[in-house]
């Protein structure tokens, strides 16, 4: 029998990856001035994401050629397919919810 898909979402995320999505989020939301950017602040977030994990998988895999970086970072990402699958969702969630509050405290 197959792991349930909590299971599997919450063993894609590590504490470096909860906490860069929080880091982002705050970050995202602060810069933001109005809802309607709020599509770019979350896409930009997480392009900053999957660049700053394939540049750590490259930099991790020392005197491996690139290609074999690149495929490891591959291979993990799909490892955690559903967590991947869900992290622009959540970036998009945490932007919303941080720029809602910003936007009520601050008036």
């Amino acid at each position: 029998m197959g792991a349930d898909p909590v299971t599997l979402l919450l063993a894609g995320f590590t504490f470096f990856d909860v906490s860069f999505i929080a880091m982002a989020s705050i970050v995202s939301a602060l810069v933001m001035r109005r809802w309607s950017q709020i599509t770019g602040a979350a896409l930009l977030a997480y392009a900053v994401d999957v660049v700053l994990r394939f540049a750590l998988e490259y930099a991790s895999a020392g005197d491996m050629p690139a290609n074999f970086a690149l495929q490891l970072a591959f291979t993990r990402m799909d490892m955690a397919g559903l967590a991947a699958t869900l992290r622009p969702f959540l970036y998009f969630g945490a932007i919303a919810l941080l720029f809602g509050l910003k936007r009520r405290y601050t008036r």
